[in-house]
Formats: structure tokens, C-alpha cells, sequence
């Protein structure tokens, strides 16, 4: 399983709220999107300075945000058999409820088929 990054502008937003500025809000959607790869196919590097996919193709509340452990929180998303189909999805991200980046990681691009539904999860380390 390819590791996702935290990026920089949400460790941004955490120093800000450390310093008693505004509190960061809780992570409550998944993106997909098909720039995670290049043309050989292969996973482009994730950069911690991205503030967003590089081609987002849908949005959705995830289905599943849990705490695994001390140090860590796991979101799942999933594609529905009727969303994205001919895709090749190849990038996932984990958001705020303003919709801002927390997270996210780059893989192989899997190409999604009418008759299957994805789940896929992003376990960010802090």
C-alpha cells in the first residue's frame, strides 16, 4: 500500500490553532482523481506543498474515519459500481468539512469497471 503524506498546509493550520488562532476542522470528505500517475503508469512522488489533487474527479463524504491508534487516523472512501467508470484513478485525499487538504497519496492507476465498487483508505501518520 503506497504511504500518504500530511501536507504542509494543514500542519500549517494545527501551528496556527497550537498558537490559539482558529481550530482546524474535522476531516469529513475523500477525493479521487486521476494525476497520480505519469505516463508510464507509475505513482508520481506525493509533495507535502500540494493544496489539492492535481485532477480531482469526485468528492464524497467518507464512509469511514476511525482513530487506529495514538499516533495516527485512517479515513475510507468509496466509488460506487455507477461513479467514475473508465477512470484511471490513481490519487486519493483525505479533506476538511471547509473542503481543505489534510492529506493524501498517490498509486498505480486502477481502472474502475461498471460492475465494481472501490474502497479505498488513507491512513495519515502524525
Amino acid at each position: 500500500m503506497a504511504e500518504a503524506i500530511t501536507v504542509n498546509s494543514f500542519r500549517e493550520r494545527l501551528a496556527t490553532q497550537m498558537a490559539g488562532g482558529a481550530v482546524s476542522k474535522p476531516i469529513r470528505f475523500m477525493a479521487f482523481g486521476d494525476g497520480g500517475h505519469d505516463a508510464g503508469l507509475h505513482p508520481k512522488a506525493p509533495l507535502p506543498e500540494r493544496t489539492a489533487l492535481v485532477n480531482e474527479l469526485l468528492r464524497k463524504p467518507l464512509a469511514e474515519i476511525r482513530k487506529e491508534d495514538a499516533l495516527s487516523v485512517t479515513g475510507r472512501g468509496e466509488i460506487e459500481p455507477t461513479e467514475l467508470n473508465g477512470a484511471y484513478i490513481s490519487e486519493a485525499a483525505l479533506l476538511d468539512e471547509d473542503g481543505l487538504l489534510i492529506g493524501y497519496k498517490t498509486f498505480s492507476p486502477k481502472i474502475k469497471e461498471s460492475d465494481e465498487r472501490y474502497e479505498i483508505t488513507i491512513k495519515l501518520r502524525f
